[in-house]
């Protein structure tokens, strides 16, 4: 259906600008008619558009909106009293905003998970891909009551990795503004001392040259280095080839790889519990749960075994030959034809990974902090053999 953008005004005069959905220019008057609204000017906007054209809500809003419908919708409460009151308990002024928003594009008839889409910066694609499986399941105040816990989880992790990182990204910063102290500060005055005593000009003058040479070069290295990041950021949205490349190079790290791969399965494996236990055949559930996951490789790699079911071939099988999915996958859907009770080996897959994830994020706080406490080790060592060791040589030659 098109969306409209569109400026409106009400009985006593004051305009407002609101999105609204419509099959045609005629409907969309006729709609703003019925909600006591005058339509002054409206523009028609493609999906992308007005997605993107949304303010941005923080990750502590999304978790205090999450927990309180979840704790309503637990209490029985419909969706749309669930917010209206949400909005009016809520001691956050954000999280109440959020919930206003929310409930307005449910009473334009827009479904729950497309009007998160208008906030897709803020919600991340697991959370709007449950929201819209459990509306076709029946199940959103699950939803809630999980992406609450994995939300309180994630929380977790960031504030542990905030702990770990913040000593040696301090460090990193002050040998960051040594290095521009150096290149702008001392050595034009080292410079002007060499020219001062008269020693060897032609000579001193190489030297420093080759100095700040060895400097700029250092220094455009690591510029390189972060627009090399940056590009590959951007190519990876414009370039599903490119995409599929760099996830399918993620699974395939050493350390982070693994980590990645049980994230993944988690938020599979969830998907499909909830799926399968509201009675959706798995064949169907393995097409829904592709969307959930966030990785390309791993997404297509659950398409491919949704292919190979949809062929007549066994479903452990389908996995297992896979390298995408952790063999643990294989292994328990094994069990799960073996005893006619598939559907149910996903809640063990789920605890598993869940368990798995929690002592990965664990392991990687640790390497975190010695390695970066490593690298910045390195810098300071090339920073002494490029500027300290030839400044004294100059000095010793002067003296």
């Amino acid at each position: 259906m098109p969306h409209y953008k569109c400026v409106v005004s009400d009985s006593k005069g004051k305009k407002t600008k609101i999105v609204k959905s419509a099959t045609n220019e005629r409907e969309l008057a006729l709609s703003c008619n019925e909600n006591k609204l005058y339509l002054i000017s409206w523009k028609k906007v493609e999906e992308a558009d007005l997605y993107h054209s949304k303010k941005h809500f923080q990750k502590n809003t999304i978790l205090d909106f999450t927990n309180i419908m979840s704790a309503l919708l637990k209490a029985g409460l419909t969706l749309q009293d669930a917010l209206q009151l949400c909005q009016s308990i809520s001691g956050n002024a954000k999280t109440a905003s959020l919930s206003r928003t929310i409930l307005e594009g449910l009473n334009r008839g827009i479904s729950f998970h497309e009007v998160l889409k208008i906030y897709a910066s803020s919600f991340s694609p697991l959370y709007r891909s449950l929201i819209r499986l459990g509306e076709k399941t029946g199940s959103v105040a699950e939803v809630f009551s999980r992406m609450g816990a994995y939300m309180e989880s994630e929380k977790k992790i960031r504030g542990k990795l905030g702990n770990v990182l913040w000593y040696p990204l301090m460090i990193l910063f002050i040998a960051i503004i040594g290095c521009f102290g150096i290149v702008f500060y001392v050595m034009p005055r080292m410079v002007d001392i060499f020219s001062a005593f008269h020693a060897g000009e032609a000579g001193t003058a190489i030297d420093m040259n080759s100095i700040y040479r060895s400097l700029w070069i250092s220094f455009s290295v690591f510029i390189f280095f972060l627009l090399s990041i940056f590009f590959c950021v951007i190519f990876r949205k414009l370039s599903k080839s490119f995409t599929m490349f760099i996830d399918s190079a993620f699974l395939s790290l050493p350390l982070i790889g693994p980590l990645i791969q049980s994230l993944q399965t988690l938020n599979f494996s969830f998907a499909m519990e909830m799926l399968t236990g509201s009675g959706i055949t798995v064949s169907n559930a393995l097409k829904e749960s592709s969307a959930v996951v966030t990785n390309t490789a791993f997404s297509n790699a659950i398409l491919a075994v949704y292919e190979k079911l949809q062929r007549g071939e066994k479903l452990s099988s389908s996995f297992l030959c896979h390298k995408a999915f952790p063999q643990y996958i294989g292994t328990w859907i094994a069990v799960g034809e073996k005893t006619g009770e598939v559907e149910l080996v996903f809640t063990q897959i789920r605890s598993f990974f869940q368990a798995d994830v929690e002592h990965g994020s664990e392991r990687l706080m640790g390497m975190i902090e010695p390695t970066l406490t490593l690298l910045i080790g390195i810098i300071v060592i090339i920073l002494v053999i490029q500027f300290v060791l030839p400044v004294f040589s100059l000095y010793s030659r002067i003296m």
